[in-house]
């Protein structure tokens, strides 16, 4: 998430503002917002109902969420619930009708979209 503070000027400058959403609950987003000093709206979806509604949401199984919990990131905790979702990692282009302008998403969640390439096509769809 600290990555597009890079680019959030620019999003900025070309009508553009960037929200991201997060499966933590609100009291870790306050954590998050500190420690990487974020300036853009971040919005909790901790119940998953928006990421459900998007057709982004992945079900972690056991193994998976133990995994997690190994590598000291604990879902359950972050989330303030036990429902084992997930966002798949997503960015959305939306015009200021409400029109989806570009998707993407990566069911890799190690792997995220180049954010010079968010900026590259928010400047493409301006100029299109």
């Amino acid at each position: 998430m600290g990555q597009l503070l890079e680019i959030e000027g620019e999003v900025i400058e070309l009508g553009y503002r960037i929200v991201a959403v997060s499966p933590d609950r609100p009291t870790e987003l306050s954590k998050t917002i500190d420690s990487n000093e974020l300036t853009y709206t971040l919005l909790s979806d901790s119940s998953m109902v928006g990421a459900q509604s998007l057709c982004i949401a992945e079900r972690f199984g056991a193994v998976k969420v133990a995994a997690y919990k190994l590598n000291s990131q604990n879902i359950e905790t972050a989330s303030g619930q036990d429902h084992h979702l997930i966002p798949v990692p997503s960015v959305y282009i939306i015009d200021k009708d409400g029109t989806i302008r570009f998707a993407h998403k990566d069911n890799n969640h190690r792997k995220r979209i180049d954010t010079f390439e968010i900026l590259s096509i928010a400047q493409s769809l301006i100029k299109g």
